[in-house]
């Protein structure tokens, strides 16, 4: 398969070199300092723990200029990046398929009313941090690559996908609400990056945080009962274990070990520190729906509504 992966930060970078490895063509789209160090270097990645770097070269392109014989573009940016990148992927990639690799929750009509039929959702399964023109990266056992159309179950194409990114080591998953999954993780991962954010993302101080911690479990307990009693969600089972039928005390404590350690800042700190407007916007989105179904959320809203300003 020919690819074309836009965005070459920890998400894309990772797939890009990945999917090189499993035999596909694959070109990147990068700017600026990045750009220079992929010319000059390739992708390097390190695994988290590993002492290793693999230098994987990857062939650098400019996106209004790029040859429109892709099978696939893989877009892996901000939220906020998407209002500027998608006209330029309507016009420039052909009539390939174009997936958007990141959290859309709500936001699917628009992005499709622009790329129309092209277009499907996913969400990666990967952390890490880029430093010096590296990529310290993790495979994040506990949730897998996701894939969706957009108002329709399933495709051919959504299959192929699946057995693309499963050949190059992502375990994937495709599911039939694509939306309802993005709205689920958006109600996981918002109250995080919000806990997050009032330790100055530090996630060792946030372990040590216990109110902090308890905050953020509670707040995400509100969001999936509020979403799971409307329908609105789907969520992975291991979550619904953790937040649902877990003792609040275990869920507090599972978080206090996990931020205390790499998984902390790999997982989440690392994205959250340099996508704070992503998470913000994820946030508010999240706040809007929750309040809509008429579900108290007091401390949902606590931890994520932004502070007055003086």
């Amino acid at each position: 398969m020919k690819i074309l992966v836009v965005g070459v930060g920890v998400v894309g970078s990772v797939y890009a070199a990945k999917l090189v490895q499993a035999g596909h063509s694959v070109d990147v789209v990068a700017r600026g300092q990045r750009a220079a160090e992929l010319r000059a270097s390739g992708v390097r990645l390190k695994r988290a723990g590993a002492d290793h770097v693999e230098v994987i070269p990857v062939p650098v392109v400019d996106l209004p200029a790029a040859h429109p014989g892709y099978d696939l573009v893989l877009a892996a940016v901000r939220f906020e990046q998407l209002p500027g990148l998608l006209p330029v992927l309507a016009n420039s990639t052909g009539n390939c398929d174009v997936l958007i690799f990141t959290n859309t929750a709500g936001r699917s009509t628009a992005i499709a009313e622009t790329l129309g039929p092209r277009c499907l959702l996913g969400f990666p399964s990967v952390g890490g941090f880029l430093s010096a023109g590296a990529v310290t990266y993790v495979l994040i056992r506990q949730q897998k690559t996701m894939l969706g159309e957009i108002g329709k179950a399933s495709s051919a194409r959504l299959d192929r996908l699946s057995t693309v990114f499963s050949g190059a080591g992502f375990a994937t998953k495709t599911t039939a609400r694509i939306d309802a999954w993005l709205l689920g993780h958006a109600a996981f991962v918002a109250p995080i990056a919000g806990a997050l954010y009032r330790c100055d993302t530090d996630p060792r101080r946030l372990a040590s945080d216990r109110q902090a911690l308890k905050l953020m479990v509670e707040a995400t307990r509100e969001a999936f009962r509020a979403l799971l009693g409307n329908q609105l969600v789907e969520i992975p089972a291991n979550l619904k274990a953790l937040y649902l039928r877990a003792p609040a005390t275990f869920t507090v404590e599972y978080w206090r070990r996990t931020f205390a350690g790499p998984r902390g800042e790999l997982w989440f700190a690392a994205h959250a520190r340099a996508a704070r407007e992503e998470m913000e916007s994820v946030a508010a989105h999240l706040l809007d729906v929750v309040r809509a179904t008429g579900n108290p959320a007091d401390d949902l809203a606590r931890l994520l509504s932004p502070p007055p300003r003086s």
